[in-house]
């Protein structure tokens, strides 16, 4: 199965999910560098820098959030909505999401809680 790793996912460094064929979204790239642009010092930001290139460098380049994502993310975005929670706080969650149901792909996540609401739509995996 065709699954997408979660930030989450990759801040953990768990890159291994035997069964799935694993890709990661653009989304993410753009979380884990606003992480680097975060750092307190350039100590940090260089070993933020470097961690960054290793996911790169075995991941490969993001799945991109285009016109086929912007459409699932108008149906999640109603999802959620109808669940009674709030899409403010969690666009860019919902963005890996749309991006993952735009590509056919199951979502794993140390964070299911983030993606409640999306039965049935995206197959959110949790993290083992």
């Amino acid at each position: 199965m065709k699954a997408v790793l979660d930030t989450s996912v990759l801040v953990a460094e768990s890159l291994s999910h035997p069964g799935h064929e694993v890709a990661v979204t653009s989304i993410s790239w753009a979380e884990l560098g606003y992480g680097i642009r975060k750092a307190p010092d350039a100590a940090e930001r260089a070993r933020r820098e470097a961690r960054v290139a290793r996911l790169r460098a075995a991941l490969g380049p993001g799945l991109p959030f285009d016109d086929g994502a912007a459409d699932a993310y108008q149906t999640i975005c109603g999802l959620v909505l109808a669940s009674g929670r709030e899409v403010r706080g969690r666009a860019l969650d919902l963005m890996i999401a749309a991006t993952a149901a735009a590509h056919g792909a199951a979502v794993i996540t140390s964070n299911p809680d983030d993606f409640v609401g999306l039965e049935g739509l995206v197959p959110i995996i949790p993290m083992e």
